[in-house]
C-alpha cells in the first residue's frame, strides 16, 4: 500500500513538472503571440519598416547559410575523408570559432579593418573594405556558425564513410564523385540540421547586427521597444522572429529525424584518401581559412588590446560585471538544473499522448531567439498588471525567469542523456527488494546522473553568461553581466576596457567547444579500437 501511494505521488509529481515547466516557456511565447494578433492587418508588421527587417533577415540568413555550408561542409569532407598532415590537430582547431561570440567577433573586427587598425597601415585607410555592412555581418556570422554545420556532418561522415565509399569504389567511382554524390548525400540530413542551427543563430543575433548597422528583426525590436517605448510593435516584430526561428527549428528537428535513420555504419577503421603533397597543401589551406579568421584573429586582436593596468573605475566596472555574472549564471543554472531533472524523470516515465505534447513545449525554449522571450517575458508582465491591478516584481527575477525559459533545454538534453543510461530494469530490481522510488532516487539514480546533470548546469551557466539581448532588455537599471559590459564598452569604441571581459568569455566556452568537437569526432576512435580489438 505504502509503495502504491509512492508510486501515485510521484506520478503526480511527474505530471507537475511537466506542465510547470511547458508553462514557463509557452507563457512568454503566447504572450507575444496574442500581442501580435489585434495587429495582423496594420502596424509593423505590414508596414514597409516591418518589411525592411524581415526581408534583410532573410538576406543575411540566405549569406550565412551559403557561406556556413562551404565552409563546414567542406572542411568536414576534408578531415573525415582525407589523410594529410596535422588531420587530427585541425579537427579540433575548426571548432574554436564556437568559443568566440558573434558580438565579440565583430567588435574585433570592427576594430582590426577600422581606420586606425592595423590592416590600415598595410593598404591604407582609403583601401579598407567596409566591414560594417550587410555582407561584413554575413562574414561574422558565417565565421561563427559554420561550426554547426562542420560538427553535424563530421559526425555524420565519421559514422559511415568507410562503408560507402569502399561500395563507391568498387563500382567504378573515382574520389571525387563518390565524397560528393553518394557521402554527401547520405548526410544531408546532418547537413540540414546543422545549417538549421547555424541559421537560428543568425536569425536570433543581436549584437553582430547592432554594431554594424544591418536592421534585422532583433534590431528592429530593440530600437521599436528601447527606443520607441512601442511594447506592442516590439510584440509585433517579436512573433515575426518566432515564426522565423519555429520554421528553422522544425528544419533542424527534421534533420535530425533523419540523421537517425541513417544506419548504414563502417564496422572498422576508415581508409582515409592519402593526398598527394600539393593536394595535401590546398586541403590545409582551405581548412585553414576559417581558423585563422574565426578565431585567430579576433581573438589576437583582443589579447593586442589587452592592457593588465586597469584604471581603478574600469576595474571596479569588470569585478561588478563578474559578480553580477556569477550570481544570476548560477542562480539560474541552479533552477534550470533542478526543473531539467525533474523534466528529465517526467520524460523517463512518459509514454506518448498529452506527456509527449507538454515535454516537446518545454524543450523549445532553446530555438527561440533571446529577443522574443524577452519581449514575451515584458508583455506577459504587462498583461498580468493589467489583469490583475498588480504590479509585477522586476528586476534580477525576471531575468531569471526568461534565462530558465531559453535554457532549459540544455539543462534537460545532458539529465536525460544521464538518466538514459540507468535501465528501467535496474529500477524494478531494486523495487522488487523493497526499495521506494525516493530511495532509489537517493541511492541508484543520483550517484550514476548527477555528472552529467553538473555538465548540463554548467552549459546553462555559460549561456546565461554569453546571452546579450535577453540581458538588455530585461536587466535592472545599471546592471552589467560580462556580456552587457563588453557589449557598452565596444560600442563605445573601448575595445581596450571591454577586451578582459571579452577574453573571459571565451575562456568559459573554450572548454565546452573542445569536449563537443570530441564527442562529434569520438564515435570514429571508438569504431577503431572496436575494429582493432
Amino acid at each position: 500500500m505504502n509503495h502504491r501511494d509512492d508510486k501515485d505521488r510521484y506520478a503526480f509529481a511527474r505530471a507537475t513538472a511537466l506542465a510547470l515547466a511547458a508553462l514557463i516557456v509557452a507563457a512568454p511565447i503566447a504572450a507575444t503571440l496574442a500581442g501580435a494578433v489585434p495587429a495582423l492587418g496594420d502596424g509593423l508588421l505590414t508596414s514597409q519598416t516591418g518589411l525592411r527587417y524581415f526581408t534583410t533577415t532573410l538576406i543575411l540568413c540566405a549569406l550565412v547559410g551559403i557561406g556556413a555550408t562551404a565552409l563546414g561542409a567542406g572542411a568536414a569532407m576534408i578531415v573525415c575523408l582525407a589523410d594529410f598532415p596535422g588531420r587530427r590537430i585541425f579537427a579540433v582547431l575548426l571548432a574554436l570559432p564556437f568559443a568566440i561570440p558573434a558580438y565579440v567577433a565583430a567588435y574585433a573586427y570592427g576594430d582590426f579593418l577600422g581606420p586606425f587598425g592595423p590592416v590600415a597601415g598595410f593598404v591604407g585607410a582609403a583601401n579598407l573594405p567596409e566591414i560594417r555592412s550587410l555582407p561584413g555581418a554575413a562574414f561574422i556570422l558565417t565565421l561563427m556558425t559554420y561550426p554547426y554545420v562542420y560538427l553535424a556532418l563530421a559526425a555524420s561522415l565519421s559514422a559511415r564513410s568507410a562503408a560507402y565509399m569502399e561500395a563507391a569504389r568498387a563500382l567504378g567511382a573515382g574520389p571525387m564523385r563518390a565524397a560528393f554524390k553518394i557521402l554527401l548525400a547520405a548526410g544531408r540530413p546532418a547537413l540540414a540540421g546543422g545549417l538549421a542551427l547555424a541559421l537560428m543563430e543568425t536569425a536570433a543575433d543581436y549584437g553582430v547586427a547592432d554594431y554594424f548597422g544591418v536592421p534585422t528583426l532583433s534590431v528592429g525590436i530593440f530600437r521599436t521597444w528601447q527606443g520607441l517605448g512601442d511594447l506592442a510593435g516590439a510584440t509585433q516584430l517579436a512573433a515575426m522572429l518566432f515564426f522565423v526561428a519555429l520554421v528553422l527549428a522544425l528544419l533542424e528537428e527534421a534533420g535530425r529525424r533523419g540523421a537517425t535513420a541513417e544506419s548504414a555504419r563502417a564496422p572498422r577503421a576508415a581508409g582515409r584518401l592519402k593526398l598527394a603533397p600539393h593536394h595535401a597543401a590546398g586541403a590545409i589551406g582551405f581548412i585553414s581559412l576559417p581558423v585563422v579568421f574565426g578565431f585567430i584573429v579576433p581573438a589576437g586582436v583582443l589579447i593586442a588590446k589587452l592592457d593588465v593596468d586597469l584604471s581603478v573605475g574600469a576595474a571596479r566596472g569588470l569585478s561588478a560585471a563578474i559578480v553580477n555574472t556569477a550570481a544570476v549564471a548560477g542562480a539560474g543554472a541552479g533552477i534550470a538544473a533542478l526543473l531539467a531533472l525533474a523534466l528529465a524523470y517526467a520524460a523517463r516515465r512518459s509514454r506518448g499522448g498529452l506527456g509527449a505534447v507538454l515535454l516537446r513545449i518545454a524543450t523549445m525554449g532553446y530555438a527561440i531567439p533571446g529577443a522574443v522571450i524577452a519581449i514575451g517575458v515584458l508583455a506577459l508582465t504587462a498583461t498580468i498588471a493589467h489583469t490583475t491591478g498588480a504590479a509585477v516584481a522586476g528586476g534580477v527575477g525576471v531575468l531569471l525567469y526568461a534565462y530558465v525559459a531559453r535554457f532549459l533545454t540544455a539543462g534537460y538534453n545532458a539529465a536525460a542523456g544521464g538518466l538514459e543510461q540507468i535501465s528501467l530494469q535496474m529500477d524494478a530490481a531494486a523495487h522488487s527488494l523493497g526499495a521506494g522510488p525516493g530511495r532509489i532516487v537517493s541511492k541508484i539514480h543520483w550517484p550514476l546522473s548527477r555528472g552529467a546533470v553538473a555538465a548540463g548546469a554548467a552549459i546553462v551557466a555559460i549561456d546565461i553568461a554569453k546571452e546579450l539581448p535577453a540581458t538588455l532588455l530585461l536587466r535592472p537599471f545599471n546592471f552589467e553581466t560580462l556580456a552587457t559590459h563588453v557589449y557598452r564598452l565596444a560600442s563605445d569604441e573601448r575595445l581596450a576596457d571591454a577586451a578582459p571581459a571579452a577574453l573571459l568569455l571565451i575562456g568559459l566556452s573554450l572548454a565546452p567547444v573542445i569536449a563537443l568537437n570530441a564527442a562529434a569526432m569520438g564515435g570514429t576512435a571508438a569504431r577503431r579500437q572496436a575494429a582493432a580489438g
